[in-house]
């Protein structure tokens, strides 16, 4: 019987790298904190290229993309710990290797240890908004022609 192995950081592409992760509508996602890049230029709608950073101040992931239009399934912030994040400055949430599959992703709070519930990982969930697309039957026009 073969065992699940988690996936690994360096199993994904990274922000640098040819093929950034990236939500289903293209936008690149950090995958350390598991949220949507901020774009910081190429902002202009003449620009074909746009230029993306992780919003957590000291994270290096960076990435490009080519404008798109389509759904987002990672979330557009970090997720900031529910219990380390009173008051103050917030503690960002990030990736827990060990928990985290290729199918899913766990995030864990670098202070405490809580760990957030599953996120779909972006490939899994296009293709399971492609599957549910195929199984749909076209829109009836005239009630009558039921």
């Amino acid at each position: 019987m073969l065992e699940d192995a988690p996936l690994s950081l360096d199993d994904e592409p990274n922000g640098t790298d040819a093929q950034p992760a990236k939500d289903t509508d293209g936008v690149p996602y950090c995958r350390v904190h598991h949220c949507r890049m901020k774009q910081k230029s190429g902002g202009k709608k003449s620009s074909p290229t746009a230029y993306y950073s992780c919003p957590v101040d000291r994270c290096q992931e960076k990435a490009q993309k080519i404008k798109t239009v389509n759904e987002c399934v990672v979330p557009r912030d970090p997720l900031t710990c529910p219990r380390c994040s009173k008051g103050g400055k917030p503690v960002h949430c990030e990736r827990d290797p060990k928990a985290s599959t290729a199918a899913m992703v766990i995030l864990k709070c670098p202070s405490c240890g809580w760990k957030s519930s599953a996120f779909a990982v972006p490939q899994l969930a296009a293709a399971h908004f492609a599957a549910r697309q195929q199984g749909r039957k076209p829109p009836i026009e005239n009630l009558g022609d039921r």
